[in-house]
């Protein structure tokens, strides 16, 4: 069972890395073209709203809820669950249309939710007119994201892990030709932050065009796995009220996570639009270091999750909680034993790291900022690693009522933490700090957010032989650690004997960090034995030619 999960995981990373990549190129292309200041702060919220609905989606009743009903109904009904998924997707597309019009009627509501009161001036009223009409332009992505997994979850369902996790390709490809366009036309730099509506057009719809051929690339592959839809109405006798009872707590969770949303928007688009002299870290460098730490977790935590959580659904649904246990914390060391060093190198490498991503036209005034964002966002990667997959073994019970009161708990600590950090700590005399301060109530959220869910769940699961996680991860921190202050040692001394700067010498700093750390790291595992770590190295050298 571990190695097909690890089989599965390994064909979603394969398409996730090349993903992710684009999507950095993305990044670098956006920050020659607009910037990374308040220009670049108000395209960032207006593509990041409808964004983050499509991952409160993901996080939601589409992801969380449907999967454990979809491999119930595959496995239980007569049909292999044909009628139920049928009118599961004609359900959503439904809702989804509601919604995606709705929203697109309300934009100039929406768009003055996540705008401060530094924007707020009348004087500024050209910054909010451009945020607006990107927003109605952006915020058809919600159909597109949402259709996208729940066809995607359909496929996952059916044991077709690949297609959804390589998808998003097509979608950063077009993304990045739209960008690429928007050079061609426009003088890249230092420009005012506004934008004239033939640019708003082309970046808005861009970015939105990229969304819908996500979805197109997905269909194929929904009737090659045996599965042809058919549009049916009507939800009576299927089961799904199962599922809409079990929604209505993940709605809720979505609801507070998008509260939290409008608030660290709200306050990071603060820093960039503040008046305080210097280089500032507002949106664009949070969603940029934001970006930057879910690169683990989208090859790595995703990838796992998302094949186990099938696995631990239908363990789940036969009683097996103690193979339920064994499977979810497996699943957390095999993903830490990667995140882990993870995290330490993006602390150690920061300043190179954001440098290479972003360090290009008026982009290169925010750097150290940028880095110190990072920096702090990363102190959180681990905690939130280990979140995610304790919520997942929540919705292998279909319990959504407590990850709704532990989700509370996390945005209470984060919207508190936030608010205080940037309007009272900083203030506006260092507002533009605020990107930094933003990170660090991330971090501090999840980690109360582990402790108090550890001990939730040991209510539901028991503790078992073989299902810890403390002393391997107590392990693997000491390992990273000195991994990455021996790499953060020599590039000190590199820096202090050169002048070296810009982008390529990032990736140069990047690569010799990342030479001298990982054996270390590998070494001190050894020492350790801290067996996950091992058996990841195994299964890397085994596929390099020349070994079997």
């Amino acid at each position: 069972m571990a190695d097909r999960t690890l089989r599965s995981a390994a064909v979603m990373a394969a398409g996730t890395v090349l993903s992710r990549l684009l999507g950095f190129v993305r990044i670098a292309l956006l920050a020659a073209a607009i910037g990374t200041a308040l220009r670049g702060d108000i395209f960032t919220a207006a593509n990041t709203i409808p964004n983050s609905l499509y991952i409160l989606l993901a996080g939601g009743i589409f992801n969380t809820v449907l999967v454990p009903q979809l491999v119930r109904a595959i496995k239980n009904h007569e049909d292999g669950g044909r009628d139920f998924t049928n009118r599961l997707l004609t359900f959503g597309f439904v809702v989804l249309a509601v919604v995606t019009v709705g929203c697109v009627l309300l934009a100039p509501q929406i768009a003055g939710l996540y705008l401060p009161d530094e924007l707020h001036d009348p004087a500024r009223a050209s910054e909010r007119a451009s945020m607006i009409l990107f927003v109605q332009l952006c915020l058809p992505q919600i159909f597109f994201y949402g259709a996208f997994v729940l066809v995607g979850q359909v496929l996952n369902a059916r044991r077709r892990f690949g297609p959804m996790m390589w998808a998003p390709i097509a979608n950063n490809i077009v993304a990045c030709a739209s960008i690429v366009v928007f050079l061609l036309i426009y003088r890249a730099g230092d420009t005012p932050p506004t934008y004239t509506t033939n640019e708003t057009l082309l970046l808005g719809l861009g970015h939105t065009v990229g969304i819908a051929v996500q979805l197109l690339v997905l269909l194929p592959y929904l009737k090659a796995s045996g599965h042809t839809y058919v549009p049916k109405f009507g939800l009576r006798g299927t089961g799904l009220g199962q599922t809409a009872k079990l929604g209505i707590w993940t709605v809720l969770f979505v609801a507070v996570n998008q509260v939290t949303l409008v608030v660290v928007t709200n306050l990071a688009i603060a820093g960039s639009a503040s008046d305080s002299p210097g280089a500032k870290a507002g949106l664009f460098a949070y969603s940029t270091a934001m970006l930057i730490i879910l690169v683990p977790h989208g090859i790595v935590t995703v990838s796992l999750a998302t094949a186990a959580l099938p696995q631990m659904s239908s363990l789940a649904a036969d009683g097996d909680v103690t193979e339920v246990a064994r499977l979810s914390a497996r699943s957390i060391r095999q993903t830490l034993a990667i995140v882990v060093p993870a995290a330490a190198a993006m602390i150690a490498f920061a300043y190179p790291i954001v440098t290479l991503i972003a360090g290009y036209g008026s982009g290169k005034n925010n750097l150290q900022l940028m880095a110190y964002t990072l920096m702090a966002l990363a102190l959180g990667l681990v905690p939130f690693t280990v979140q995610y997959f304790q919520l997942r073994t929540f919705y292998a019970f279909e319990d959504t009522r407590t990850p709704f009161f532990l989700q509370c708990v996390i945005a209470a600590t984060n919207i508190a933490a936030a608010v205080i950090g940037v309007r009272v700590v900083l203030g506006e005399e260092h507002l533009r700090y605020s990107g930094v301060a933003l990170g660090a109530a991330y971090s501090l959220a999840y980690l109360v957010a582990v402790l108090m869910s550890r001990r939730v769940l040991a209510r539901k699961v028991p503790r078992v032989h073989g299902a810890g996680i403390g002393l391997p991860l107590v392990a693997m921190v000491i390992a990273a650690i000195l991994g990455a202050g021996a790499g953060r040692v020599v590039l000190s001394l590199i820096d202090s004997a050169t002048d070296w700067n810009g982008p390529l010498t990032a990736a140069l700093e990047i690569a010799i960090g990342g030479i001298i750390m990982l054996p270390v790291y590998v070494g001190v595992a050894r020492v350790l034995r801290i067996h996950e770590v091992t058996d990841v190295v195994a299964m890397v050298t085994s596929k390099l030619p020349g070994r079997s």
